[in-house]
């Protein structure tokens, strides 16, 4: 309760410069301590419908003082808060406390009577700057002020080289995204993964292995580029087809055993993350190596201990060529179509994702005929963000050899069975529909759960609720509701030959 006690203060305050009397605010902060509620948000809201009835003329004032929001570099929104420049100020120079309060109240006032649309920390450290100068305290302004690169030489930057300074957020929030876009990611209604590369690099990749002159050679190289790009995306890329390019230089059976522990060894980075796809079948894109693939599966069989492998499958029978003991495997299943993993969870037709919006479904109506309304209106701006993400990274000509225009958009999405109790009571049946409105709303995208525990985070706070990934269901569940079955975990064999023959696009086996 401390907590909400702080934002009520705070809210209280602002009501009492807004010139509420004091029979009033004392009604309200009454009324909000009734609410369970950590929620800045809803007790704002609150405050100000009952301060509209009691005291119209405080309340129009005061809704100017709520507008205020401050969007922080760790991407939340707080409302203005007049004490923390203070107290940034006293803690990073040496200006003198009643100095800092008639500052800043200046600079309070001049934000209420202007129309800041997004109102960030750095540019109020600014406009604190302007007030130290006006008033001649040049040496606490340079005690004060941030160093920075201006806008246009990342912009410059950027469209030349591949660059990847901390001061790319920023620069994308400011100058690139729009502001229904950063208020919708701000707020937690969506979750626009990695705002920092936005303008210049793809979300993840999967580079497909070549082969070289000497079987060393092969790995080394194709590791050496995993290493090389791995700041042009923001996940570390993946590697599929090594099994098979590496498969060329077995000459006998012991060799397929060296070969794994080259290619385990050679991707062993404990900075990185790197995940190796193992094909047990002969996809369209190593036609060519096809005479490898026995010794291919031989390989990826000495490979079963390593668990950032991904095995893809075509049958059921495919993973039968994996007869060495493991702990887990997980299986990318292509029987329908030909998949490529960029991670554990994630997997696409295409070699690339571009761009990854979490979608917050707890954000939304619990009215079932209203709720796939609201989220076709947020789809238009995210299909803006997805048309104007194209074509930055279809500028930068670092990017092209990556064939950026045939990626696809990531979509994840969260609470569908908790969802479904709540509106109707019927989650599964819910969740049937609401693959099938999304997949309509979202035709041209890949559907998903969560992509990053960040977006978790936001969601839950923004929800107050417990937020999790819609991708994981036992076997059961996944057998009888295979629509609405992203990836399952199983401990059993013949599991996992019904799951692959079900289409269940991405089994985790863990062997009893």
């Amino acid at each position: 309760m401390e907590v909400i006690d702080e934002k009520i203060q705070l809210i209280a305050k602002e009501m009492g410069e807004a010139n509420a009397n004091t029979w009033t605010i004392t009604k309200i902060i009454n009324e909000l301590s009734k609410l369970n509620t950590r929620n800045d948000t809803k007790l704002r809201e609150n405050a100000l419908k009952l301060l509209q009835k009691m005291d119209p003329l405080a309340a129009k004032t005061y809704e100017t003082f709520s507008k205020m929001k401050v969007y922080t570099t760790n991407q939340t929104v707080q409302n203005f808060n007049r004490g923390q420049i203070i107290q940034s100020l006293l803690k990073e120079t040496n200006i003198s406390r009643s100095v800092a309060e008639k500052l800043t109240l200046e600079v309070e006032n001049e934000i209420k009577d202007s129309k800041i649309e997004f109102l960030s920390a750095p540019l109020i450290r600014e406009l604190v700057n302007a007030k130290l100068t006006l008033y001649g305290f040049e040496k606490i302004r340079r005690q004060y002020t941030r160093v920075g690169t201006p806008c246009y030489e990342i912009k410059k930057r950027i469209n030349n080289e591949a660059y990847f300074g901390e001061e790319l957020q920023e620069y994308n929030l400011l100058n690139v995204l729009s502001t229904d876009a950063i208020d919708l990611h701000f707020n937690g209604t969506i979750f626009i993964e990695d705002i920092t590369g936005f303008s210049n690099r793809p979300f993840t990749y999967s580079f497909l292995a070549e082969k070289f002159e000497t079987i060393d050679k092969t790995i080394i190289k194709n590791v050496k580029k995993l290493l090389k790009f791995k700041n042009y995306f923001a996940n570390s890329p993946n590697l599929h087809g090594i099994g098979f390019v590496s498969a060329g230089f077995v000459k006998k059976e012991s060799d397929t055993k060296k070969i794994a522990k080259k290619i385990k060894t050679a991707l062993e980075f404990p900075t990185q993350d790197f995940f190796n796809y193992l094909e047990l079948y002969t996809p369209k894109y190593l036609e060519l190596f096809s005479e490898n693939r026995l010794n291919a599966a031989a390989i990826s069989n000495n490979l079963t201990l390593d668990s950032k492998s991904i095995f893809g499958v075509d049958s059921k029978f495919g993973f039968k060529l994996i007869t060495n003991s493991f702990k887990n495997a997980k299986i990318l299943n292509n029987s329908k179509e030909e998949l490529i993993p960029f991670n554990e969870n994630l997997f696409s037709t295409k070699n690339g994702i571009d761009l990854f919006v979490n979608l917050n479904l707890e954000k939304f109506s619990k009215d079932e005929d209203k709720i796939f309304e609201e989220i076709e209106e947020i789809s238009k701006v995210i299909e803006k963000i997805k048309l104007q993400k194209k074509e930055l990274l279809s500028q930068k000509s670092y990017l092209k050899e990556f064939n950026v225009g045939e990626m696809q958009t990531g979509i994840g999405i969260t609470n569908l069975f908790s969802l479904g109790k709540e509106i109707n009571g019927k989650e599964k049946e819910f969740a049937n529909k609401a693959i099938k409105e999304l997949s309509k709303i979202f035709k041209e995208d890949l559907i998903f759960g969560i992509a990053s525990n960040k977006a978790i985070e936001k969601f839950s706070k923004e929800s107050e609720k417990e937020i999790y990934s819609h991708n994981q269901l036992n076997f059961k569940e996944c057998i009888n509701s295979k629509k609405i079955c992203f990836s399952t975990t199983t401990k059993s064999i013949h599991e996992v030959e019904e799951l692959i023959e079900n289409n269940i696009k991405l089994i985790n086996f863990e062997k009893n």
